[in-house]
Formats: C-alpha cells, sequence, structure tokens
C-alpha cells in the first residue's frame, strides 16, 4: 500500500509523550489553521524568527525598513501564538470536549471504514477527525486507505497528514516514505519543509541507527534552502512561507546533528550567510547570528563563569550567585510569553532529578523596555513561579547575560559543566529534550526507541 512502511520488531518507548493538550494543540494549529498567520506546514516558523532587533545582543548594521520593523516588532507576539500551551482555559475546556468526541467518532467510522467505499472525501475527513481526536494508529490506517485509492484527490494533504499520525504514534522514523513521496511528486514548499522539521523533532536524540534517516532529511531541507539563503531568500509559496531565520536555523540544527553523528559538518559554510549584504537591515539578521553563535558555543567555555541574578522571595528579591565553573548547571532561558516553558521544564526535571536547573530572565525580556524593575512583570513572575518545580529555582538575571549566551528563542536549554557548554540550542520539542538528556549523560533509556 502507499505509505505504509513499518519497521517491523521495535517501538519507541517515550516518557516524554506529550500531554494531551500539549498535543492537542498542536493538532489545532496542523489541522484548522486559527493561526492565520501560522499555516499546517509552518506552525514553528515564527518561533524561529525569534525577536529580531527587538531583544537581539547582535546589532544591525544597517537601520530596518518599515516593514522588516514590523516583522521584528510583532515577533514575540506570533512567536507565542505558535507553541502549543498558548490556551485560554477556554480553549482548554472546548478543545478536551472535543478531542473526547473525535476519539470517540473517529474509533466507531473507522470500524467500518468499507461503509465509506467511493467516497473519497469522508474517507479522508476520517483520518482528519482520528488526527484530531489523537487516535494515531486508527488515522494511519485510514489514511494509508484513502492513499491506496487510483487517484486520491487529496493526495498530499493526505501525506502530510499521515506524518502527523506517525508523530503521534511515535514513530516519526516510519514517515520517511511519506515525505520522500512528498518531494517526489510536488513542489519543495514549506508545508513539506516544516513536515520534514517534524520528523527530525521526532528522531533527534533517538540513537545511531537513526542519524543516517536525519541526515538524509537534512540533506534534502539543506538542498533547497541554502540556495534560497545565499541568494537572499525566504521559502515562499502561495500555501504558506517560511522566513529565512527558520530557514537557517534548520540548517544550523542540521550540522548540530551532524556533529552528534561524527559526521562532516557544513558549519563553516553557514557561517558566510548572514555577513551576506541581502540580510543587512532584514529582521532575519539577528536571529540567524544567535542561531549560528549558540552552535558555536558548544564545547567551548562558558563566555561567562556565574550568573548574579535576584531569586524571587517570599516577599523580596534576593540576590544570589550561581558557579558555572563547578559540575553540571542546566539553564533554561524564558519568558513570561513562552507559555510551553513550565511543561519542558517539569520533563527535564522528571528525567534529571539531581540536576541543578535555573530558569532564566530578565526585565527587559518581558517589557522591550529599559532593564528596570516593573512592578507588573515582578507580580507576574510569582505566578509563573508557581508552575515550575518546586526545585528549579526562578533567576532574573541582567539582559546583558542573555544576550551574551544568545538567548533570543523561548524556551531555550543551556547545559554546562565545568564551565563547558554542553548544548545551547531551543526547548521546542521531545527531540530537543532529548538532546539535553544525552549531553547530560543521563543512563535512562526510557524515552528512546528500543528493540522490541
Amino acid at each position: 500500500m502507499i505509505g505504509e512502511t513499518l519497521r517491523t520488531g521495535k517501538n519507541y518507548k517515550s516518557k516524554l509523550g506529550l500531554s494531551p493538550l500539549r498535543e492537542a494543540a498542536t493538532n489545532r494549529v496542523h489541522l484548522h489553521g486559527e493561526l492565520k498567520s501560522c499555516t499546517l506546514a509552518i506552525s514553528t516558523c515564527f518561533l524561529f524568527l525569534s525577536l529580531g532587533r527587538f531583544l537581539s545582543a547582535q546589532e544591525n548594521p544597517q537601520p530596518l525598513t518599515p516593514s522588516e520593523a514590523y516583522k521584528a516588532a510583532l515577533a514575540p507576539v506570533t512567536a507565542t501564538r505558535s507553541q502549543p500551551n498558548d490556551l485560554t482555559e477556554a480553549d482548554k475546556f472546548a478543545l478536551g470536549i472535543g478531542i473526547v468526541q473525535a476519539s470517540r467518532d473517529c474509533l466507531a467510522l473507522s470500524s467500518n471504514v468499507s461503509s465509506l467505499a467511493g467516497n473519497t472525501s469522508e474517507l479522508y475527513a476520517l483520518g482528519q477527525l482520528c488526527v484530531f481526536g489523537q487516535q494515531f494508529e486508527s488515522a494511519r490506517a485510514v489514511l494509508v486507505n484513502y492513499l491506496a485509492l487510483p487517484q486520491p484527490p487529496q493526495r498530499e494533504e493526505a501525506l502530510l497528514l499521515l506524518v502527523r499520525a506517525y508523530i503521534g504514534m511515535k514513530e516519526a522514523w516510519s514517515a520517511e516514505p511519506q515525505v520522500d513521496s512528498l518531494l517526489r511528486d510536488y513542489p519543495y514548499d514549506a508545508r513539506i519543509h516544516a513536515a520534514i522539521d517534524q520528523v527530525l523533532d521526532g528522531m533527534e536524540g533517538l540513537g545511531p541507527e537513526d542519524n543516517p534517516t536525519a541526515l538524509k532529511l537534512c540533506a534534502t531541507q539543506n538542498a533547497v534552502t541554502l540556495p534560497l539563503l545565499n541568494a537572499g531568500k525566504a521559502l515562499e509559496a502561495k500555501e504558506g512561507s517560511a522566513s529565512a531565520a527558520l530557514l537557517f536555523s534548520d540548517a544550523v540544527r542540521c550540522a548540530s546533528l551532524a556533529l552528534i553523528a561524527h559526521k562532516p559538518d557544513n558549519l563553516a559554510d553557514l557561517e558566510q550567510i548572514p555577513q551576506l549584504p541581502a540580510w543587512s537591515g532584514t529582521a532575519d539578521l539577528a536571529p540567524m547570528q544567535s542561531a549560528l553563535a549558540r552552535q558555536q558555543m558548544v564545547g567551548k567555555a562558558s563566555p561567562i563563569s556565574s550568573l548574579h541574578g535576584l531569586v524571587l522571595g517570599p516577599s523580596t528579591l534576593v540576590p544570589k550567585a550561581v558557579s558555572l565553573m563547578h559540575g553540571a548547571v542546566l539553564l533554561v532561558p524564558f519568558t513570561l510569553w513562552s507559555p510551553s516553558a513550565p511543561e519542558m521544564v517539569r520533563d527535564l526535571v522528571k528525567f534529571l532529578p539531581s540536576q541543578s536547573i535555573y530558569a532564566i530572565t530578565s526585565w527587559h525580556m518581558n517589557t522591550g523596555r529599559d532593564d528596570v524593575r516593573s512592578n507588573d512583570v515582578l507580580a507576574a513572575l510569582r505566578s509563573f513561579q508557581k508552575s515550575f518545580p518546586a526545585k528549579v529555582s526562578l533567576l532574573v538575571v541582567p539582559n546583558t547575560v542573555l544576550n551574551t549566551l544568545q538567548s533570543d528563542v523561548f524556551p531555550a536549554a543551556i547545559l554546562m559543566r565545568d564551565g563547558t557548554v554542553l548544548a545551547n540550542l531551543p526547548l521546542n520539542s521531545e527531540g530537543a529534550e532529548r538532546l539535553i538528556l544525552n549531553a547530560s549523560g543521563s543512563n535512562d533509556e526510557t524515552y528512546k526507541r528500543t528493540e522490541r
């Protein structure tokens, strides 16, 4: 059957599973496009546009045009809306009801798929329903049947949806045939680029046997996106677009995966792209520079030897110093507008219970104004702190610290041991969490794909 290639005898056992609402929020973006600026294919693209000139440590040598300044100013809002936990309490209740109903109806309707024979639109809709209801195995079976039809009218959309089903099943590697079909039969666009991103997110940190597939997908992305970036272009199409900052961040991610796999990387070539005149005076330049600088830190001495900030006491702010030169320290840069931060931190605490973890932010990162105390931000931080595990210290640091650490994507994770940076990456997926666990030397194997 078209698109059905399972690695039999293997199972991805993950304790890093998405919570129902976190998974549902992802489905919300992918299936319904409520975020008008973030389509099915590019639900993560704006996260990496980051904050442009607004919060970057890098100086743009050329003033932004009005359109680029507008893009940079909108970046915090768009980044927040593209995170999975950007839901009001009303959203959560409504979405929960929708998931329960979709799950129930999926199981009932998929038990008699033969009744939909000849009705291609309803068969495709059943696949959508099952993905929304998080019945991913049922969705897989329905979509495989749909794709086996002689000429399914929504074949490309079904392939993209089948990728989502495999991601939901924690079998990202099984989506490779669908990606191959998309690449072979359709023009490369932002939706296909995002599908590859989803597969890479699902495969990061799994183990050596998956490196060839991940690096192959990286090579596929780079073959299209690096010529665009060298020409001063992003990925534009009527179905949606992927910013140059996203394309560049993905290329840096792929260089990192090559290094982890002990394969040649193209980091030296990537260094040339932000220096091109085409990117001067654009909102993409600063996040491109920061993405590169984060990766260049890995394996080198930390640019700072200690943190000096303020801990939120019961009624006052208490000065605190944290040494980065002795033992292992995990820093999690966050902002009040990074709603996925608490859940990511809870995951890390669960799997690294003895690790010292500090959630760090600055006044400026939460106001965009001078880096001085804000009572409104302080009150919000006190409330936000309640969502972190008790063992995690929340530290307000000077904004220069975040700039020095190239923290312009939130949440992020920076792991150091004895003054050496072991990892510095956006904390935006289970794959990112696995990379941090691997860098820490964790022996917990239950989140990896293992032989059944």
